[in-house]
């Protein structure tokens, strides 16, 4: 499933930004390469770069994608960071890791740097099941707010389940963050529990119900699992997602 939000993307393209900034135009540090550039205002940018990535090719590129490498394609994996900057005097205001979900302090994530068009990534200009440059940064206004400022990151593991997350620029504190979710948890037994966490079951895959409001529900019982039943909304004030999860039949 492809995201179609109607929202355009802004600013200029990434190739003309990648040619005039380098890691060492912003002290990146040592094994830093970017691996893209987006504009959100006149004087700010974001930065995604990693530390020390290897390239790794599908090994049977003839062949139908796993669902894995629906989110990966042909991928570097390294430590991942997302920096906003000044691209005129090339200072770095901040630097959020990303890590895998479940994981902590920014380990080893991978970015596809050629992937179908036809799944999660913005793949520009290419058919249909053809692999392509995806735009990771394809920027756009998730939360609402009338502002394109924020990009998905996918990490599918296995045919069910889809971990996406949210990265963008906060004006109110002039930082790139990544958003959470807080979430009330509820099951059919009548336990309740709350969680917070960086990234949410398919929530940015999905198209949203009405601006920063999403409702959808997600079906493991086939697998043993339950009925995941999900009601999200965006918290301006907080900056992060609430909602709810409601989790039916299952053992």
């Amino acid at each position: 499933m492809k995201i179609t939000f109607l929202l355009a993307c802004i600013g200029l393209s990434t190739g003309a930004v990648l040619a005039a900034s380098t890691s060492d135009d912003y002290k990146l540090g040592a094994g830093a390469t970017i691996i893209e550039t987006q504009p959100v205002t006149p004087n700010r940018s974001l930065l995604l770069w990693m530390v020390n990535p290897t390239k790794n090719p599908r090994e049977t590129p003839a062949d139908p994608y796993t669902c894995p490498e629906q989110t990966r394609g042909n991928y570097y994996r390294g430590a991942t960071r997302v920096s906003l900057v000044d691209p005129e005097t090339h200072r770095v205001i901040n630097t959020v890791k990303i890590s895998p979900q479940g994981g902590e302090g920014g380990g080893k994530f991978d970015i596809p740097y050629s992937i179908r068009s036809d799944y999660y990534y913005h793949v520009e200009g290419v058919p249909k099941e053809t692999e392509g440059k995806p735009t990771i940064m394809w920027l756009r206004d998730y939360n609402g707010d009338g502002k394109a400022w924020e990009f998905a990151l996918f990490d599918a593991q296995a045919c069910m389940g889809l971990a996406t997350t949210l990265i963008g620029y906060s004006e109110h504190q002039d930082k790139v963050i990544q958003y959470k979710t807080h979430l009330a948890v509820s099951d059919s037994k009548g336990k309740g529990s709350t969680t917070t966490e960086n990234w949410t079951d398919y929530l940015f895959s999905k198209e949203p119900s009405s601006p920063g409001s999403w409702k959808y529900e997600i079906d493991y019982q086939g697998r043993g699992g339950s009925l995941d039943k999900y009601e999200i909304h965006y918290d301006q004030k907080a900056e992060r997602f609430e909602g709810k999860l409601v989790e039916t039949g299952g053992d």
